[in-house]
């Protein structure tokens, strides 16, 4: 049966209005109604969805600001520590250049010669340790310097994300 002929046939059908028992014709009633339909748990669902992803979508605005915030931050402490350090690595005659920040397990690492082309030492640079942990760590690295306990790798990473081993 079309379409057409559906609603055709629903001139053929009659009923009585609840409200005020007067007959129509299925064809001339009104098949919404301005009030709003009851709730499904569709409707439940979808408004727990929408709810969901406004939740995620502030917590990644947050996450994305709180990163941006610690970057900030970060290099504020950076250039902060470089400030005071500069006096300290000229005394040492080690060139600003050759100094690597880490901030654990040392703060710093100097390449000696690195800034000529040539490094001719490594060393470790930290603050006088502020815990009994900080000074165990600091306790640990000299040991094992001394102990001669480590092996060197030069590892490059290139623009196309492989690593280089020499």
């Amino acid at each position: 049966m079309n379409t057409v002929r559906l609603f055709q046939d629903f001139q053929r059908i009659f009923g009585f209005c609840p409200c005020c028992g007067e007959p129509f014709r299925l064809s001339e009633a009104t098949l919404f109604h301005k009030a709003p339909p009851p709730r499904t748990p569709w409707d439940v669902r979808d408004e727990e969805r929408e709810k969901l992803a406004r939740v995620e979508e502030r917590l990644f605005n947050d996450a994305e600001r709180l990163r941006e915030k610690a970057q900030k931050e970060g290099r504020k402490e950076t250039e902060r520590r470089l400030r005071s350090l500069t006096s300290f690595f000229r005394k040492q005659r080690i060139a600003v250049r050759d100094v690597r920040l880490l901030f654990h397990p040392v703060d710093y690492v100097a390449f000696r010669g690195l800034s000529d082309g040539a490094c001719t030492a490594v060393e470790f640079i930290d603050r006088e340790p502020v815990s009994g942990a900080h000074e165990e760590l600091q306790r640990s690295i000299e040991q094992t310097v001394r102990a001669g306990n480590y092996t060197w790798i030069t590892m490059r990473i290139e623009d196309d994300g492989r690593i280089n081993i020499s």
